[in-house]
């Protein structure tokens, strides 16, 4: 089906190989937006995908659905899709873990290993086999040591693409969990927090409010979750989850979507999961388009891998840096309230300079929720063996 969608709009989708299971199957994936070919600069990349436990695999059909709904509505030009496919770039991978979903059974509800096909061929749950935030000192051929292949062909594809957003999909509850979901030091309970928790708790409450019935409490009978949503941590703590690794070795923001109470249900519930899910696929997907972009740029020329650092007016917090794609563009998702940023490159090693740009003030408006920001580094200061790189950065 996807090729045939890649065949039949070959100005709107494009075929992702990503990789290869252990067994040799595809993970395959496609790219859809206006004018697919030549990525549009500062279109902001968004990815979804599922079935990284093989016996969960209605976020699956979810997104195999969702992608006939894209290609018919933009052809169709309904407003929502078409301008949606105009100014952001759609990444659906249907399914990571296919040798899995082979061996999982329709009508279980439950499982968690192997034989149930949880697991891929290679006995490893996926979503604990990511590197965490005590790998973050190593390069990524270190990190890709003893990784499962399906593991290494997402590990390569988050870090060669300047993702904005993202969200994988399970089942076996109905809630949106977002980051952490390990913890970074000795306390092991209750909320573990990033940098960005209050937009990324805003991205979980996006999917709930607009989803029919995750904010019921009442919808699984095994958990219970407080307007459908829950900080990952603070719901049970796991190691090496694909969407700290997002967070923590891209620029990109995910969180991880619970949209089923039985993990492989009967094929007839598929509409109305459809009918559940689809207000909140596009809104999600439209959170994108928040905080601010722009170019970093040095003598007119755009800056590739510059730090764009922002700092918060109101509450004096510094959130997480990003840095910018080949192309000179960075994106930063934030809510409501004024902001502090400005570029840096560290040539040190080089030129023996470090560059900067002016800190700029920005407001970000329930009116304006998106601004353009460029960056211009025009300061340069001299390398020198008593101020290093990081010191510099923090001035």
């Amino acid at each position: 089906m996807l090729k045939d969608l890649v065949r039949e709009n070959p100005d709107l989708v494009q075929l992702l190989e990503v990789g290869f299971s252990v067994k040799g199957q595809p993970i395959l994936g496609v790219s859809v937006t206006s004018g697919v070919l030549n990525r549009t600069r500062l279109r902001p990349m968004v990815k979804y995908i599922g079935n990284i436990h093989g016996n969960e695999p209605v976020g699956r059909e979810l997104l195999v659905h969702l992608l006939q709904v894209l290609v018919r509505g933009y052809r169709q030009r309904e407003p929502r899709i078409f301008n949606l496919l105009e100014h952001t770039n759609i990444t659906i991978i249907p399914t990571m873990n296919p040798d899995g979903f082979d061996r999982s059974k329709e009508g279980k509800c439950f499982g968690g290993d192997y034989k149930t096909g949880r697991y891929n061929e290679g006995r490893k749950d996926l979503n604990r086999d990511f590197p965490t935030w005590r790998d973050t000192n190593k390069s990524l051929n270190q990190n890709m040591k003893g990784r499962q292949p399906e593991t290494k062909a997402l590990m390569k594809l988050i870090t060669s693409e300047p993702w904005v957003l993202s969200a994988n999909f399970h089942g076996g509850a109905v809630v949106a969990s977002y980051p952490y979901d390990d913890y970074r030091s000795t306390r092991q309970s209750g909320v573990s927090k990033s940098r960005d928790h209050s937009f990324f708790k805003h991205l979980a409450e996006t999917y709930a409010n607009n989803h029919q019935t995750m904010r019921d409490n009442s919808k699984c009978r095994s958990w219970n979750f407080k307007n459908g949503v829950t900080n990952g941590a603070d719901w049970y703590a796991l190691v090496g989850g694909m969407q700290d690794f997002n967070y923590l070795f891209s620029n990109g923001m995910e969180i991880t979507l619970e949209v089923s109470c039985c993990k492989y249900p009967k094929k007839d519930h598929l509409n109305k999961l459809w009918e559940e899910n689809r207000d909140s696929l596009f809104a999600y997907i439209e959170q994108v388009h928040r905080g601010f972009k722009g170019l970093v740029l040095r003598n007119q020329i755009p800056v590739s891998d510059a730090i764009v650092q922002v700092y918060n007016l109101q509450s004096g917090e510094q959130t997480r840096d990003v840095h910018s794609s080949e192309l000179g563009e960075y994106w930063k998702l934030l809510l409501p309230g004024q902001y502090r940023i400005r570029g840096v490159k560290k040539d040190c090693s080089r030129d023996g300079f470090m560059y900067s740009s002016d800190f700029i003030q920005v407001n970000v408006t329930g009116l304006q929720p998106l601004v353009r920001g460029d960056l211009v580094l025009d300061k340069r200061e001299e390398c020198t063996k008593s101020k290093n790189e990081e010191e510099w950065i923090k001035l």
